[in-house]
């Protein structure tokens, strides 16, 4: 299974992940070259009639760009206030969140939040959790879940019509275990 992420949304992650790097080399110390990086990553991303915005101030990217229609998209990646309604399900018991992998993006198509947390627990532990949440959820969508050699494991709950995703990818790093949780919706089309 595919998930369809809002087109748009594809451009903007990538030039955020790119301001994400550049301030990440060396924590920008100097006030000067935060505004300088944020109006060359501006420049790049301001085309064909688009206007983009974008901030480093906040030990995070948040970026919004408006097309020449009017429409906006906007994302945070680092810092990003992900909350257990956003993701659909609640926190791992115990786990340590790490915000700064949490990310956001919206605009009028859809909108994604990713939080990702560690914990001390075995993935089969976490992995049977999140199990019983998403089923819970399920509701005549579609639940499914991969099981990895490693102990990865993967859970996907989705919609029919791929409107709500939500995915909990689970991977054993050392002596804990990493818990990412994306959650993806796509707002419908007017008819």
């Amino acid at each position: 299974m595919t998930l369809q992420r809002p087109p748009r949304l594809l451009p903007l992650a990538a030039a955020a992940a790119l301001a994400l790097l550049l301030s990440a080399c060396g924590k920008v110390e100097d006030k000067l070259s935060e505004k300088a990086a944020e109006k060359m990553i501006e420049s790049s991303l301001s085309k064909d009639g688009q206007d983009a915005k974008v901030s480093l101030s906040e030990g995070g990217v948040k970026t919004t760009i408006t097309d020449k229609d009017g429409k906006t998209q906007h994302f945070e990646m680092g810092n990003a206030k992900v909350s257990e309604s956003d993701l659909g399900l609640p926190f791992y018991p115990g786990a340590e969140q790490q915000a700064d992998k949490a990310s956001r993006m919206a605009s009028d198509e859809g909108s994604m939040v990713t939080m990702t947390f560690s914990s001390a627990d075995a993935t089969e532990k976490i992995a049977g959790f999140y199990r019983d949440k998403l089923k819970a959820r399920a509701g005549g969508r579609q639940f499914s879940e991969s099981a990895m050699p490693d102990g990865m494991f993967l859970l996907i709950l989705t919609d029919e019509k791929n409107t709500d995703h939500t995915q909990v990818t689970i991977t054993r790093e050392g002596q804990a275990s990493e818990v990412v949780i994306m959650r993806a919706v796509n707002t419908p089309k007017s008819s």
